[in-house]
C-alpha cells in the first residue's frame, strides 16, 4: 500500500499567487466610465493590457460594499450564503473629484480614484477603512498584482483582488483553521478536506470564506470555487485573495468592532438557529458501539457513577450494512440484529433520560436498493462518463448525493422520517468534503464550484428535516461553508490523541467562533492516536481535555475505542464526574448566553481579540477563550501542569478560591490534575443552578447569583422553572442589587 502525502492535495495551489510561470496576469488599470445606480456606480476599466473589465461598486446597507469585478460571464445571481434578497440600497451621492469619483452613503463615503484604479472606504470621520493596493513592488513591477485576473493556457480565467495592510493590522476568520488563529502571515487555501487529523497543512474540514481585520472591516466572498489567500505573506503590505471563477462578488463589511462586523456577516448570511437546551449536556460516543448490550452498559454504568449524560451517539454500524463494508457510506437500514426495534432502543434510553443521535454520510453505498432508487431517478451527481460520481472518501463503493436537486433533497429527508418518528433526536452529518472536481450537479454547477459549499447543502437538508419532524434540531457536522450557522453545529474534525492535537482542537473552534459560527464542539479525549491507532489518549491527557470540553459550546466524548472515563482510571471518573456536574450547573449561564448569541452573532466561546480588541496582546492569543463575557478558561497543554495564562486589563477573581488578580498581567501558573484555570470577569453576575446528571430533572432552583460587581453588570434568567432579571450597580460604597421575575 502506497503512503499518501496530504501536501499532494495542494500541488494546484502550492506556488504563491503572484509566482506562477506559467500564468499570464492581468488587472485593472484605468476606469473608463460610470453610471451613477442605485447604492453606487457601475463602470468600465481597462485593464493593463487593454481588456475592458464591467465593475461594479454599490452599497446594500448603509455599512456594507458590495465590489464585482467581471468579463464575460456574470455572477451567479443567487447563492446557497445568502438569506432572502438583500436590504435596498442607501441613497448614495455620486460626484465628481479632481481624478477621482466618490460615492457619499449615509455612513461611508468611497473615493474610486481613475487612474491608477483604485477605491478606499472612508469612515464618517475621513480616515481611510479598507483600500486596494496598487503599488507592492518596485516600479514597473509588482509583488502582489492590483485586482485583476490571471489565466493558464486553455483555462478560464481566476480573479484576485489585492487589498492594503496596514503594520499594526491583524486578520482572523476564514473558517477552521488548525494553524495558528491570527492568519496574518499566512497561506490559506479553501477547499475542503477530510484531513485525516488536525493537519498543519492549509487544509481543513470547514472553509468559510469571510476574514475580518482589526482595523474595522470584513471580506465576505460571495463564492464557492477554490480559494486561495495570502493574508501579509509572503508580502508584508498586502492581503490578496484569488478565486478560481471568471467573475469576483465579494461584500465589504464595516464594524468597526469586530462583533459588529460579525453581526453585519449574519445580515447577509443568516442567524444561527438556537440548539435544543438538552443539546448543552454531555453526549458520550465512539467509533463505534456495535450493538445494544454495550450501549446499555455504557448509560448504565454513567449513570451508576452519577456522570451526567443527556445523548448517546451510535456511529455507522447502526446501519446493517456497514458490517459487510471496509469503507463508509449510507443506506438509512437499521440494524435490527445488533440493536433490536428502533423504537425499543430509543424507548429504553428514554426511560433513562437519554437521547439517541446518529450518524450518517452523504454517500450511497452501491448495490443497495437505495442506490438502486437514486440512480433511476436520478439523485446522485454525474461523472465525466454520465455515470454516478464516485465519492473521494469511497470511491469504489460509494456515490455523490445531488443536494442541489430539490427533489433529491426531499428524497435524502424521506429516509429520516421514519428514524425521527421512532425518536432519534439528532443526526451527525459526517464526511461531505469527497466531492470530486469533475462532478457534474443538477444546477449545472461542476465539482470545482460545489466542492465547498456541498456541505452546506447536505447539512441543511439534514437540519431541516429534524425541525420539521420535531420542532426543534440540532446536527453534529464535520464540514461546512458560509451560511452554515443556520443549522448548528460542527465538530472540528477528526483530532489526534496528544497534546499537540488538543491545542489545534482549540485553535480549530476558536476560528470558527471568529468566522460566525456560535456554536462548536471537540471529540473530547481525541479521536485517534497516530503512534497507535488503537490506543486513546494516556490519563492526564484525557483528563485535560474532558475539564476543558466541558466548558464548551458543546460536550463530546468521542474516539477510536472507548472514551468513557473508566478506561482512564478512578482520576479521571472523579475529574469528568466533577466537570460535568459543573456544566451543569452553568447551564443557566450557558443558556442565557447562547440565546444573546443567536441574537448578537457574538459566539458562546469567544477568542479574548473579540472582547478586547485594543489589546495588542490577545491578537496572538489562542491558548485560552472567554466562555460567555465573565468566564475565562485556560486549558492546560503540558503534561505536567505548567500553563501561562493572560488576564486583560480589569479585574479577575480565581474561580476556585476567589482570589482577585488585576490585569493586564500574564500568570505562570503550575497547576494540579484536579484544576484548570477559571476566572471569573469583574462586573459580573454569574448565576449557577442546581446539580444534575440529565438536562431538566430538576428546575433551575433554587439559581445562586456569584455577584462581583465594582461598576455594573445585568443578566436576564428565561427557562427549566427560572425567570429572572438582575441589576447590579455600585453607588458609592453599597452595591444595589435589583431582582424581577
Amino acid at each position: 500500500m502506497k503512503a499518501h502525502n496530504t501536501l499532494v492535495d495542494l500541488v494546484d495551489t502550492a506556488l504563491p499567487l503572484f509566482g506562477d510561470p506559467e500564468r499570464e496576469y492581468d488587472h485593472l488599470a484605468s476606469l473608463q466610465r460610470y453610471a451613477a445606480v442605485d447604492g453606487g456606480i457601475d463602470a468600465e476599466v481597462e485593464s493593463f493590457e487593454g481588456q475592458r473589465a464591467r465593475v461594479r461598486l454599490r452599497f446594500v446597507t448603509p455599512e456594507i460594499l458590495r465590489v464585482q469585478y467581471v468579463l464575460d460571464r456574470e455572477p451567479t445571481a443567487t447563492t446557497p450564503m445568502l438569506v432572502g434578497p438583500l436590504p435596498g440600497p442607501p441613497v448614495v451621492r455620486v460626484a465628481e473629484e479632481e481624478g477621482a469619483v466618490t460615492l457619499a452613503g449615509p455612513a461611508l463615503r468611497l473615493r474610486v480614484e481613475r487612474q491608477p484604479f483604485r477605491w478606499s472606504l472612508l469612515d464618517g470621520d475621513g480616515a481611510v477603512v479598507a483600500a486596494q493596493e496598487v503599488h507592492d513592488g518596485p516600479p514597473n513591477e509588482y509583488v502582489s498584482f492590483p485586482a485583476g485576473w490571471s489565466w493558464r493556457p486553455d483555462e478560464r480565467p481566476a480573479f484576485h483582488e489585492t487589498l492594503a495592510l496596514r503594520p499594526d493590522e491583524q486578520l482572523f476568520g476564514l473558517g477552521e483553521s488548525f494553524g495558528a488563529l491570527n492568519r496574518r502571515g499566512t497561506r490559506a487555501v479553501a477547499w475542503s478536506r477530510d484531513t485525516h487529523g488536525t493537519s498543519t497543512t492549509p487544509l481543513t474540514y470547514l472553509n468559510v470564506p469571510f476574514f475580518w481585520s482589526t482595523r474595522g472591516f470584513g471580506v465576505f466572498i460571495n463564492q464557492t470555487s477554490r480559494t486561495v489567500y495570502e493574508l501579509g505573506y509572503p508580502s508584508q503590505v498586502s492581503c490578496s485573495f484569488r478565486v478560481e471563477e471568471p467573475y469576483l462578488d465579494y461584500f465589504l463589511i464595516y464594524g468597526p468592532s469586530p462583533k459588529e462586523v460579525l453581526a453585519r456577516y449574519w445580515e447577509l448570511t443568516g442567524r444561527a438557529a438556537l440548539p435544543p437546551l438538552w443539546s448543552f449536556g454531555v453526549w458520550m460516543s465512539r467509533c463505534m458501539y456495535r450493538d445494544t448490550e454495550q450501549v446499555r452498559d455504557v448509560v448504565e454504568q454513567l449513570r451508576e457513577l452519577g456522570i451526567p449524560l443527556d445523548v448517546v451517539h451510535v456511529d455507522p454500524r447502526w446501519l446493517a450494512e456497514r458490517k459487510h463494508r471496509l469503507r463508509d457510506g449510507c443506506d438509512f437500514v437499521w440494524d435490527r440484529e445488533a440493536f433490536g426495534e428502533t423504537e425499543a432502543f430509543v424507548g429504553w434510553l428514554r426511560d433513562r433520560n437519554v437521547r439517541l443521535s446518529l450518524w450518517e454520510n452523504p454517500y450511497v453505498w452501491r448495490d443497495t436498493p437505495m442506490y438502486e432508487e437514486g440512480l433511476r431517478r436520478g439523485f446522485f451527481a454525474r461523472g465525466p462518463d454520465g455515470g454516478p460520481a464516485p465519492s473521494l472518501d469511497n470511491p469504489r463503493e460509494a456515490v455523490v448525493v445531488d443536494f442541489t436537486n430539490p427533489e433529491a433533497v426531499r428524497w435524502w429527508q424521506e429516509q429520516h422520517r421514519p428514524l425521527l418518528r421512532a425518536g432519534v433526536s439528532a443526526f451527525k452529518p459526517d464526511y461531505g468534503e469527497g466531492v470530486p472536481l469533475d462532478a457534474r450537479f443538477a444546477d449545472g454547477t461542476t465539482g470545482l464550484e460545489t466542492h465547498n459549499v456541498f456541505p452546506l447543502l447536505y447539512n441543511r437538508a439534514v437540519w431541516e428535516v429534524i425541525q420539521e419532524e420535531r420542532g426543534e434540531a440540532v446536527v453534529f457536522g464535520r464540514s461546512g461553508y458560509a451560511g452554515s450557522q443556520r443549522y448548528p453545529l460542527n465538530w472540528v474534525g477528526d483530532t489526534q490523541c496528544t497534546w499537540e492535537g488538543m491545542a489545534a482542537a482549540l485553535r480549530a473552534g476558536l476560528s470558527l467562533s471568529s468566522s460566525g459560527m456560535p456554536f462548536w464542539s471537540h471529540d473530547i479525549g481525541g479521536f485517534w492516536n497516530p503512534a497507535n491507532p488503537g490506543q486513546g489518549p494516556e490519563p492526564a491527557l484525557y483528563i485535560r481535555w474532558a475539564q476543558w470540553g466541558l466548558l464548551s459550546s458543546h460536550s463530546r466524548f468521542h474516539g477510536v475505542r472507548g472514551r468513557e472515563p473508566w478506561w482512564y482510571g478512578e482520576e479521571a471518573v472523579e475529574m469528568v464526574r466533577r466537570f460535568a456536574l459543573l456544566r451543569y450547573r452553568l447551564l443557566p449561564y450557558l443558556w442565557a448566553f447562547s440565546k444573546s448569541a443567536v441574537e448578537t452573532a457574538v459566539p458562546l466561546v469567544r477568542p479574548l481579540v473579540l472582547e478586547y480588541p485594543n489589546d495588542p496582546t490577545t491578537h496572538h492569543l489562542d491558548s485560552e477563550y472567554l466562555l460567555g463575557p465573565w468566564l475565562l478558561v485556560a486549558p492546560v497543554f503540558d503534561p505536567q501542569g505548567r500553563v501561562r495564562v493572560y488576564l486583560p486589563a480589569g479585574r479577575w477573581f480565581n474561580f476556585w478560591s476567589g482570589d482577585a488578580v488585576d490585569g493586564p498581567r500574564w500568570l505562570e501558573l503550575t497547576v494540579p490534575l484536579e484544576r484548570l484555570p477559571l476566572y471569573v470577569r469583574d462586573d459580573s453576575l454569574l448565576p449557577l443552578g442546581p446539580e444534575m446528571t440529565h438536562v431538566g430533572e430538576r428546575p433551575w432552583q433554587p439559581l445562586d447569583i456569584a455577584v462581583r460587581v465594582s461598576s455594573g453588570a445585568s443578566l436576564q434568567i428565561e427557562g427549566e422553572g427560572a425567570e429572572l432579571e438582575a441589576q447590579a450597580r455600585r453607588e458609592g460604597d453599597g452595591l444595589v442589587l435589583e431582582l424581577s421575575g
